[in-house]
């Protein structure tokens, strides 16, 4: 039950990582090339890093769900493997 949650998390870290390592690098070269300024480049990186986060948050909701998935699929499988072997219905 756990494991499509799992993944899609898997998934979501490597997209994002290319597509931050992206953005990053093109932030930091701009700079260095002096066509992106501090200021400019300060504040794009103060965005990336919201973004970050806001990916973190979905990430960690992703994972809660998959978490609860497991523990629902888990706890169905001990209520119904009881109730057969007590035959009584829980």
């Amino acid at each position: 039950a756990a494991k499509p949650g799992g993944k899609a998390a898997e998934d979501w870290i490597r997209e994002s990582a290319k597509a931050n390592e992206k953005s990053l690098k093109a932030i930091a070269e701009g700079m260095l090339g002096r066509t992106v300024s501090k200021e400019t480049g300060a504040m794009l990186l103060r965005e990336s890093n919201r973004a970050l986060e806001s990916e973190a948050a979905a990430l960690t909701a992703i994972l809660k769900a998959a978490a609860q998935a497991a523990v629902n699929a888990f706890f169905g499988s001990l209520m119904s493997a009881l109730s057969a072997a007590l035959k009584i219905a829980l």
